[in-house]
């Protein structure tokens, strides 16, 4: 077995991306985790791409509980934008998460909160109306509506022919 030694494709992504200054968020193209989060392993290490790159950019954490923050709130889809990315404690993050309508509600996500058949309704809807009117009509948020859409949310919801 060959081992890249820090050489692989992933570190060197990141290291060719510290500087992007795109005003869209840059999505990581590499493995990521069933929450959407990427991540790489780095000298016999395994790191989330987000928090490698607001290390990078930022520093270290102030404390080992720091967490890297996403100003775009969207690091549940591989969001490793370095100027998207800042230290926070767990309560400032949770509050962005809450401002930006990604927060898990209860841990079931928002399973709890849809039954079976708004699901279903929800899914005959799609192309037929916006995201965010969707949400506003179900009460749910629109990255709610988008996990739905693509399957990471209510995946087991699905329609029967018969």
């Amino acid at each position: 077995m060959t081992h890249n030694r820090g050489r692989g494709k992933t570190i060197r992504w990141i290291l060719a991306n510290v500087s992007y200054n795109g005003d869209k968020c840059l999505i990581w193209p590499y493995s990521r985790l069933k929450n959407g989060y990427g991540n790489f392993g780095y000298l016999g290490e395994m790191h989330y791409a987000h928090r490698y790159m607001c290390e990078l950019v930022n520093g270290p954490p102030p404390t080992p509980e720091h967490e890297a923050a996403h100003s775009c709130g969207r690091g549940h889809d591989g969001c490793a934008h370095p100027k998207h990315l800042s230290w926070k404690t767990k309560s400032g993050n949770l509050l962005d998460c809450r401002d930006h309508g990604t927060q898990v509600r209860n841990r079931y996500g928002n399973k709890g909160k849809l039954s079976r058949e708004q699901v279903l309704e929800i899914k005959s809807l799609k192309g037929t109306k916006t995201q965010d009117e969707i949400a506003k009509s179900f009460g749910v948020s629109p990255p709610t509506i988008r996990d739905i859409f693509s399957g990471r949310s209510h995946a087991d919801v699905a329609y029967v022919w018969i």
